[in-house]
């Protein structure tokens, strides 16, 4: 009999042997198949005796599978383990072998820390790729390249990374020697980052930054701070202090204010240090106040942006300023605040259709009728409902599809062969990793063949992500960025539980975009992203059996539950499916705290002021997808605006 060994090495040389000789000619494009076929058991087989530790007799089929697109996946399993002892020729080889995708970059950060902890700054050139953009990686190429050109070579740059604010590894510290030898790292600068990797809760880092200024022993007082801000501010409310106080008391205050926003700008303006702060630092502090007390939904908090020096508001409190505003639809504010952003800021869609807005309520109706025609060119959320403020129809319609070619030549390069076969095999992981990896060169144009390769494949979560891609250069392809997996099934449960099948299409796009195998690091899981414990309540609210954890994996049984929660929060919030929609992502608790009190709000607003960053962004997410795809399914849409009446409070 015959053991293991003898019979793939048998198979393996009839393919390789007989094969090209007789049944290609037999039968033609079929042999081809039939190879690929024997590659893929073979691959398998091979897989399973790395993982099992029996190397030698891996490699010695390895050979075997030369035209097999994973081979290299063979050859990263077995070297990743080894890589601490594996040479240069070695690793290079791999290289040439898998010059691009997840795997060459995963080798490549190993190989790299390894090089920077030992401080073999050669080899880290040799094996550094610009492909590895990570702030890590960003400093450590300075490192590199200083050694190698002189520390001036790099100071510009490396003060620009520093002046990020981002973590770096220990690796990193000389390029902080060069810049405090140059000069370059004053105390503002060093301060500024030791405010940011406190924020962070970096405090290692802080600490070691504070060493150069001789001030270490005071980041054990800043972390006191921030552990208890209430204690730490009653301390200190009668002292004045120097800079370095000053920037604990605006941190506590801050972190105090997102617990309760009246009782930190009460105690804020009981400190006799605010009297002497550096303007920077009052408007950081007053700034994050009124931030909190807009997320809070306070009625003060407009006034108190108003009050506060705005120089040191940034990016998030110049949001929530406008958004203060918003909430007591207090229009000129709106606008004033708006046009205080920078001009970048000013250009996002969210802040053109909010100027408009504004503008209208202002009585300008011609210059936001004008605005809103221009979004209404698109299709985005802000787009549709720009449309619907101007009369206009909506711009959905189907495009000429690329080229055979353009989707043929996609197709051909190694990266996405790889990526085929890993999704061939079962590895999904992988498979999703190196189709990321590929799109990395692709310009627009191709990534829209990738995403229609990846519809033909039937892969509809990497063809509806890649599309999202592409569409940022105009390319609207709808029925692959919004494809209709299940629909049959989808219709069947929405049908039931008498909600809209657009609707539901929309939580699966958003949620999952339909991968039926994910799982959240909070630990929903499946096309729906049901937690277990909300699946298992709806279970028993709808007689059906407890769900296990790998049940929601099934799509069936998550589209079941998921359609009859959406049912439930729809009923819990009138049949609201703003609020519906917020509930299925936040929960219906928050919601409640969310509502206006005893008033009624336009749901562009509503939407537009939900305190979770998170949550605001589903919600539009979900309703503008709703939208797309009652056009996908009916070839009709009713307008976005009638999907949001307002919202009123208790």
């Amino acid at each position: 009999m015959r053991n293991e060994s003898q019979v793939m090495f048998i198979r393996i040389l009839f393919r390789r042997l007989c094969l090209p000789a007789m049944v290609v000619f037999m039968l033609g494009g079929a042999s081809a198949r039939a190879g690929l076929d024997e590659d893929r058991v073979v691959f398998a087989e091979v897989r399973a005796m790395l993982q099992s530790g029996q190397r030698e007799k891996a490699l010695a089929y390895m050979d075997a599978l030369k035209d097999y697109p994973l081979l290299g996946y063979l050859r990263y399993l077995d070297l990743k383990d080894r890589l601490a002892s594996a040479s240069n020729e070695e690793i290079s080889a791999f290289l040439r072998l898998i010059p691009d995708g997840f795997m060459a970059d995963e080798v490549r950060r190993q190989v790299l820390r390894q090089a920077a902890r030992q401080e073999d700054w050669s080899r880290y050139r040799t094996f550094d790729a610009p492909t590895l953009d990570s702030a890590e990686f960003q400093c450590q190429r300075l490192v590199a390249r200083g050694l190698q050109s002189g520390p001036v070579s790099v100071l510009d740059e490396a003060l620009a990374l520093w002046a990020d604010g981002k973590g770096w590894p220990d690796t990193c510290e000389r390029l902080e020697d060069w810049l405090a030898a140059s000069g370059r790292m004053n105390a503002e600068r060093l301060w500024a980052r030791i405010e940011q990797a406190m924020e962070d809760g970096r405090t290692a880092e802080a600490r070691r930054l504070a060493a150069r200024a001789g001030a270490d022993s005071r980041i054990p007082l800043w972390q006191d701070a921030r552990k208890a801000p209430a204690r730490f501010l009653s301390r200190h409310k009668t002292v004045e202090g120097d800079r370095v106080l000053h920037l604990m008391l605006a941190d506590a205050v801050k972190r105090l204010a997102r617990e309760d926003a009246r009782e930190a700008r009460a105690v804020w303006q009981g400190l006799a240090a605010r009297a002497v702060m550096a303007p920077q630092v009052r408007s950081e502090a007053e700034g994050g106040i009124a931030t909190a007390a807009a997320r809070q939904h306070l009625d003060e908090a407009s006034d108190w942006f108003e009050a506060a020096p705005a120089s040191g508001f940034d990016e998030e409190a110049r949001a929530w300023r406008v958004r203060a505003a918003l909430r007591q639809q207090r229009w000129d504010r709106v606008l004033a605040a708006i046009e205080a952003m920078s001009a970048r800021e000013q250009s996002a869609e969210e802040w053109r259709y909010w100027r408009a807005r504004a503008m209208d309520a202002l009585g300008q109706r011609d210059d936001a009728r004008r605005i809103w025609q221009d979004m209404a060119r698109g299709i985005s959320y802000y787009g549709l409902l720009a449309a619907d403020r101007s009369g206009m129809g909506y711009g959905l319609s189907y495009v000429e599809l690329p080229s055979d070619e353009s989707v043929t030549d996609v197709a051909l390069r190694s990266a996405m062969r790889r990526a085929r076969e890993f999704h061939v095999q079962g590895l999904i992981a992988e498979a999703r990793k190196e189709w990321q990896a590929a799109l990395r060169d692709m310009d627009p144009p191709t990534q829209r063949a990738a995403a229609h390769l990846a519809a033909r494949w039937g892969w509809m979560d990497r063809a509806a992500i890649t599309m999202g891609k592409a569409r940022n250069a105009g390319l609207e392809d709808l029925e692959v960025r919004f494809p209709l997996p299940w629909r049959d099934e989808v219709e069947r449960f929405a049908r039931a539980e008498a909600i809209d099948s657009g609707w539901m299409f929309g939580v699966m796009r958003r949620e999952s975009a339909f991968m039926p195998d994910i799982g959240s690091s909070a630990g929903a899981q499946g096309l729906m992203q049901l937690m277990p414990a909300t699946a298992k309540y709806v279970a028993k609210k709808t007689d059906l059996p407890p769900p296990e954890r790998a049940d929601l994996h099934d799509p069936e049984t998550n589209m079941r539950l998921g359609s009859a929660y959406l049912r439930y929060v729809l009923d819990k919030f009138g049949d609201n499916q703003v609020l519906a929609t917020a509930a299925y992502n936040a929960g219906p608790g928050r919601v409640k705290q969310w509502m206006p009190k005893g008033s009624s709000l336009p749901a562009d607003i509503w939407v537009d002021t939900v305190p979770f960053t998170e949550t605001r962004e589903y919600c539009r997410a979900v309703l503008h997808y709703a939208t797309i795809f009652e056009w996908r399914l009916y070839g009709e849409a009713r307008p976005l605006s009638t999907r949001m009446p307002n919202v009123t409070g208790g």
